[in-house]
């Protein structure tokens, strides 16, 4: 009977005598739903057995009046839906369609999400590939910008072969500081950067005045402290250096307010600018000078 109507509804029919040659059928075809009855050949097992290899299949359990009970447990388990006999031509082909049609959603559900997986994995193989490429053009700029600050510090010691080494010496001192008072890796590195430069004004520096080997005049002291604004000026249009221009201007500030060039005074001066100005101070009285010989380190501590 039901082959009668699926026939004439346009079905394609394969029938099963038991579990085994369902099982079978399965394997060698595709397709959009089965039908089961309960008990003649163990629906149960069939639905269970269909669950698990064949996810999106929808099966529809045959049953008579006394076991819609069991119908119902299971469609708990995966079932669709369940028919009981005697089977009405109706609702037999409603509820084909409805299985029908929940397969291709399902399947069209588990194509959406397998494209969905490989979207997601290929962006995050994209997001890697891209995030290692700018880890490493962030570390070549780094390191560039580094060059070019060691470069710049070369330049004010070739002006000034007196402080050959100087600006390097503060630079690690300065760090050495900092790295005591837990400053971040990011202000680490604008102190490192910044010490490197901060006698960068002495490029404006008459070098008679860097070289003279005896004590300045006023107006040659006056020259020389021009040097902090000279170098703040240099330094300003490039603007991955700007959060330096505080430690290039005032590293000769004092807390007592009375260095240069602004005369500020305790906590008025940047933080980098504070530490700064005590290995600046230490550094130059331990080295040779051309008006004086370095002090030792003990003297230089006193």
């Amino acid at each position: 009977m039901l082959q009668v109507h699926l026939d004439k509804a346009g079905y394609y029919i394969s029938e099963a005598k038991d579990a085994e040659t369902a099982y079978k059928i399965l394997e060698g075809k595709s397709f959009e739903v089965v039908i089961c009855n309960i008990r003649k050949i163990g629906g149960g097992k069939i639905l269970e057995h269909i669950k698990e290899r064949y996810g999106t299949l929808p099966v529809i359990m045959l049953t008579g009046s006394a076991d819609v009970d069991t119908a119902i447990e299971l469609m708990k388990k995966g079932a669709i839906d369940y028919l009981t006999k005697p089977i009405k031509k109706d609702e037999l082909l409603i509820a084909l369609e409805i299985a029908v049609e929940q397969k291709r959603l399902l399947e069209e559900k588990s194509e959406l999400e397998n494209k969905n997986r490989e979207y997601q994995h290929g962006l995050e193989q994209r997001i890697t590939e891209r995030t290692s490429k700018l880890e490493e053009a962030y570390s070549q700029l780094k390191q560039a910008t580094f060059d070019m600050v060691k470069a710049l510090s070369g330049a004010i010691e070739a002006k000034d072969p007196f402080t050959k080494g100087h600006s390097y010496r503060v630079s690690q001192l300065s760090v050495e500081i900092a790295k005591r008072l837990d400053f971040s890796e990011e202000q680490l590195e604008i102190l490192e950067y910044g010490s490197l430069l901060h006698d960068i004004g002495k490029i404006g520096i008459k070098e008679t005045i860097l070289k003279k080997p005896a004590r300045l005049t006023i107006k040659e002291y006056t020259h020389i402290k021009r040097h902090p604004i000279i170098g703040e000026e240099i330094i300003r249009p490039v603007e991955i250096f700007r959060p330096a221009l505080p430690l290039i201007r005032n590293h000769h500030e004092h807390f007592d307010g009375r260095g240069y060039p602004d005369g500020l005074k305790g906590k008025e001066i940047n933080i980098f600018a504070r530490i700064i100005a005590v290995p600046d101070s230490f550094d130059a009285m331990t080295s040779d000078r051309p008006y004086r010989k370095a002090l030792t380190v003990k003297e230089a501590l006193s």
